[in-house]
């Protein structure tokens, strides 16, 4: 089976998706800047801007069952892509007019909201685009993956290029193009009307229904279930250890300048690691065992081990099997979920995301040795690979 095997409106998905990541990234890049030099935040107001940011991801578990129960979902694709280009103009404008920085809050804010409900409603109708086809559902994610990590890497290059030689207030209104062309590519998305019976509880529901709704659809695969939660748990971590980074390069006795070089060989390793994923042929089951001890054990050698060369070589592996772990944490998810529930399943996942990134980064305030906390997160994550593979032995 060939990528030429995908429908159309797959791939007026995909451009959709695509034109939003170099939008995005356009975005954010310019906004960090923009912020600093207008409002001169310190970094506990930046700190601020991005916790309030995650509050949408965090209680999207609340309004996913009311986005599955959406019947016309294009018109709603098209209205939060709409509502996304009416706050990116109006962050515009507060910029350059030098409004309040609360209304920056709020608006920062509405835009997070729009995006998670975008992306959820995105990921719930990528079954109907490929016709239920689990072999297909399979392709697209390998394409998805790859298409999302070389345009992050590409367009995040190219703002920061294009930083160089125009000012971040001409980024942001370069970002609008993109943003246009998501609307159009979902304008021509064809998809068939929804055809159920609605009950009461579907007209009217309310936050104990949808909690409760939430957490029956999550755990009707116990296996996916465990591995949803142990990633979330495990991304806030890293997470953490990537925020530190720049200050544990200084420890260490490294150029503060050797962070772009860092980064770099992540993005890389995790492209390297998409590309890698659609080759293999293994079970979710047998992979994230070996995920969490191999990648586990080498970010742990990065805080031990002295040789700042070795540090970066493993530093890179690690990313590499996170990159391929992304694109088989996606199969997963399709493979073990009902179609049907994948907006319930997205925000319950996205909930946990933020929940644990939202903790892991509130760590610093209260303990501050890296060295430690690098140890003891990777450590953690070994042992629960090892856990993992104790009961795939009993299973088998």
């Amino acid at each position: 089976m060939t990528f030429r095997s995908l429908t159309a409106n797959f791939y007026h998905l995909i451009l959709s998706r695509s034109s939003r990541n170099i939008a995005d990234s356009f975005y954010w890049i310019a906004l960090s800047i923009g912020l600093i030099q207008v409002y001169q935040i310190d970094a506990g107001s930046l700190s601020l801007f991005a916790l309030l940011g995650l509050i949408p991801q965090l209680t999207s578990f609340l309004y996913g069952p009311v986005i599955d129960q959406i019947k016309q979902d294009k018109t709603w694709l098209i209205t939060f892509q709409v509502s996304q280009l009416f706050l990116i103009i109006s962050i515009i404008c507060c910029l350059t007019f030098k409004w309040q920085v609360a209304w920056m809050y709020g608006l920062n804010f509405l835009f997070h909201l729009v995006t998670v409900c975008l992306n959820t409603m995105q990921m719930k109708i990528i079954p109907d685009t490929l016709d239920n086809d689990d072999d297909l559902i399979d392709k697209s994610i390998d394409l998805q993956y790859a298409t999302s990590n070389v345009l992050d890497i590409l367009s995040n290059f190219l703002a920061s290029c294009l930083l160089a030689v125009i000012s971040y207030k001409v980024l942001l209104q370069l970002s609008l193009p993109f943003f246009i062309a998501a609307i159009y590519f979902i304008c021509r998305i064809q998809l068939k009307p929804k055809q159920t019976i609605e009950t009461a509880a579907d007209k009217e529901p309310n936050k104990k229904e949808n909690l409760a709704q939430s957490i029956a659809i999550f755990r009707s695969s116990p296996y996916a279930s465990l591995i949803v939660m142990v990633e979330s748990f495990l991304s806030g971590g890293t997470d953490l250890l990537l925020t530190l980074m720049p200050l544990y390069l200084l420890q260490e006795g490294i150029s503060i300048q050797l962070v772009g070089l860092v980064l770099a060989v992540q993005r890389g390793a995790d492209l390297l690691g998409a590309f890698i994923a659609p080759k293999l042929s293994i079970s979710p089951r047998r992979f994230f065992f070996m995920d969490y001890i191999i990648s586990g054990t080498c970010l742990l050698l990065v805080f031990l081990v002295a040789n700042p060369y070795l540090k970066l070589f493993l530093f890179f592996l690690t990313f590499v099997i996170i990159g391929i772990s992304g694109n088989i944490f996606e199969k997963l998810i399709y493979a073990e979920y009902d179609h049907d529930k994948m907006a319930v399943v997205y925000s319950t996942n996205s909930s946990l995301y933020a929940f644990w990134g939202i903790l892991f980064l509130l760590i610093p305030s209260v303990y501050q040795n890296i060295l430690v906390l690098g140890i003891a997160i990777n450590a953690l994550t070994i042992l629960v690979g090892f856990y993992l593979a104790i009961n795939y032995k009993k299973e088998a």
